[in-house]
C-alpha cells in the first residue's frame, strides 16, 4: 500500500512540471503558426527570421503573451509595407549591408523592419 502511494506521489511530482512546460510550448507553437500564416513561408524561413519551425517555438516559449503579440503585429505591419512598396524599394529602405560594408550577404530587410517596430524588451 505504501509503495503504491509513493509511486503515485512521484508521478504527481513529475506530471506537474511537464504540464506547465506543455502549456507554454503550446502557446508558443500557436504563435509561430500565426506568424507563419501572417508573413508567409518565404519571410518566415529566411535567414533574417528562423531556420526552422522549432527555432521559432524555442524563441517564442521564452516570451510573454504580450511580447508574442507585439512581434506578430510588427511582422504583419512589415508584410503590408513590403507588399505596398514592392520588394526592391522595401529592401532599399531597410537593408543595412552598405552601412556595415558587408559584401555578398543576404538581405535582412524584413528582420530590420520587424526589429524597428518591436518595443525594446527589458
Amino acid at each position: 500500500m505504501f509503495k503504491r502511494f509513493l509511486v503515485l506521489a512521484a508521478l504527481a511530482l513529475f506530471a506537474l512540471p511537464a504540464a506547465a512546460l506543455g502549456s507554454g510550448t503550446t502557446a508558443a507553437s500557436a504563435s509561430c503558426k500565426a506568424q507563419l500564416k501572417a508573413i508567409g513561408a518565404t519571410n518566415f524561413y529566411s535567414p533574417a527570421m528562423y531556420k526552422s519551425f522549432g527555432a521559432c517555438v524555442s524563441k517564442a516559449s521564452h516570451l510573454t503573451a504580450a511580447q508574442r503579440q507585439a512581434l506578430l503585429s510588427a511582422e504583419k505591419q512589415c508584410r503590408g509595407e513590403q507588399a505596398a512598396m514592392g520588394a526592391t524599394a522595401f529592401d532599399a529602405k531597410y537593408d543595412t549591408k552598405q552601412q556595415h560594408g558587408k559584401q555578398a550577404t543576404t538581405s535582412n530587410s524584413f528582420g530590420k523592419c520587424v526589429s524597428a517596430r518591436v518595443p525594446v524588451q527589458a
